[in-house]
């Protein structure tokens, strides 16, 4: 995933689930709510540091039941990044596999030219939210990634009509407040134009 700061743009279409969890029954992590599940961002009223790491607990081990092994639906596949940037020159082709990514990304975020390769696991949580996991950095902290490290994010789009565009939300810094988290637009490679 790429951390340069992307320029806000239209949402597209509603939400979709997209993952086809091992434990599909999970909707709530913390069992407090009777009626559809609301995001823990709906619980959250602040982030201060104790809430992030209480959260960051809880999405981990949510991600270890919800393991996705049977991959997620209407994922898979290239996805070439069309949103905007401030970072010049940026490409990146973001590639599902089952339940791994790899992110190969160009640009000059600090006015050098660099080309980085970014991979690592993704995991559902619930609804369409998932825990992204990074293994490997090449070259270590290219565009702002790090080997180990973990955030959850959004999968948005209208990949229920067509499958041909997604809209990721991430939340980089673990504060799950769709305003604080960072948006990253997609079209899948090899879609047709409309």
């Amino acid at each position: 995933m790429i951390r340069t700061w992307p320029i806000v743009f239209a949402t597209l279409g509603g939400a979709l689930a997209l993952c086809a969890c091992s434990n599909p029954k999970v909707a709530d992590p913390a069992g407090t709510s009777p009626k559809p599940a609301p995001t823990p961002a709906h619980r959250i009223a602040g982030l201060d540091q104790q809430t992030r790491d209480a959260l960051k607990r809880e999405y981990r081990a949510l991600a270890i039941k919800n393991d996705c092994s049977r991959s997620f639906k209407d994922l898979d596949g290239a996805w070439r990044f069309v949103g905007e940037t401030k970072t010049p020159s940026y490409s990146e082709t973001l590639t599902f596999s089952g339940t791994r990514w790899t992110s190969v990304q160009q640009g000059a975020p600090d006015g050098t030219y660099i080309e980085a390769t970014v991979g690592g696991e993704i995991r559902c949580l619930f609804n369409n939210r998932v825990l992204i996991r990074t293994d490997k950095v090449e070259p270590a902290g290219a565009f702002g990634n790090v080997v180990g490290e973990d955030y959850p994010c959004d999968l948005l789009g209208d990949m229920a009509m067509s499958g041909d565009r997604m809209l990721m939300i991430c939340y980089f810094d673990w504060d799950v407040r769709t305003s604080a988290g960072l948006e990253f637009e997609y079209e899948r490679v090899g879609a047709q134009q409309k």
